[in-house]
């Protein structure tokens, strides 16, 4: 072979090279948000400790979360406002039936009551490869000191915060409280740590949200939503919010390019098999919610 020859088939190796790069570098800076559904609730018991820490050592962008009020109005990491029958266990290790559920109602207990209740050891029937792990439903406050500790020895980039308010009208005063009272109880706990800009706050229901831009106009929002009709869930809002987070079963393309006209995020959830997770990827979501976030990072 020449070498001139030889000089072509370098410079094109090159640019193959180069070329593979920079697309790679573009697929990198454009990647889509992980989300860490509950932590990652598909193997380690939801809204723990554990659950957290995984997520972070599989590397998310986020750690998605819900909180709930105690009755000494403590900000608890727990997604009902009660001891589900699905995966809580009472302090003696007692199960807790479908029927009784409500009755452990955390609006009514202290919360040194709530933290010594097993939320990990039963596992969970829906998520079978779960670790059964004995554990407890964390403070909003122990769990990001604990998140901020571990991705820093771990030299993980700081991480975000996608917490949801649970809320809902026909349970005010029972177990939540009125929307004013939650949301100045949560936004004390995110004041004290000092992480405002890397959190944003989401809930299904629009008051709390309504509140919260008016009296924390700092505060980046997503409106969560099953319903289809963009308009329809946005008119109940005063407010356009930064992101919008719906079942991911109701994104498709016309979707999506409705939400861009409008400068709005998409943060469709919770995405968990394969193809789901490729199909908004496909439509250049902003971000993916899922209780296996290895899957979405191994896409």
């Amino acid at each position: 072979m020449s070498i001139d020859k030889l000089k072509v088939l370098g410079l094109l190796a090159f640019l193959f090279i180069a070329c593979n790069s920079v697309k790679k570098q573009h697929l990198n800076t454009s990647k889509t948000e992980v989300q860490g559904h509950r932590g990652d609730r598909g193997n380690f018991p939801e809204n723990s400790l554990p659950a957290f820490k995984s997520a972070v050592e599989k590397g998310v962008d986020v750690i998605e979360l819900d909180v709930v009020i105690s009755k000494d109005h403590k900000v608890v990491v727990s997604h009902e406002p009660f001891m589900s029958s699905h995966y809580v266990m009472t302090p003696d290790g007692s199960l807790i039936s479908k029927e009784n559920e409500k009755s452990f109602n955390l609006y009514t207990m202290n919360y040194d009551s709530i933290r010594k209740f097993d939320i990990g050891s039963k596992g969970n029937a829906l998520f079978p490869q779960q670790q059964k792990i004995k554990t407890y439903k964390p403070l909003l406050a122990e769990v990001l000191d604990s998140i901020e500790d571990y991705a820093k020895m771990k030299r993980h980039k700081p991480i975000r915060y996608n917490i949801e308010i649970k809320s809902n009208k026909e349970e005010y005063g029972k177990s939540q409280p009125q929307p004013d009272v939650f949301v100045d109880l949560l936004m004390q706990v995110l004041k004290s740590k000092a992480i405002l800009e890397r959190v944003n706050i989401q809930s299904f229901d629009p008051l709390p949200l309504n509140i919260l831009r008016k009296k924390y106009h700092e505060v980046t929002i997503a409106f969560l939503t099953n319903k289809p009709g963009i308009e329809k869930n946005l008119a109940q809002l005063d407010f356009k919010p930064e992101i919008y987070s719906p079942h991911f079963k109701l994104v498709n393309t016309q979707f999506c390019d409705s939400l861009r006209k409008k400068g709005i995020k998409i943060i469709p959830w919770t995405v968990n098999e394969p193809a789901d997770i490729s199909a908004m990827i496909s439509f250049e979501v902003d971000g993916i919610i899922s209780d296996y976030p290895e899957r979405v990072l191994g896409n």
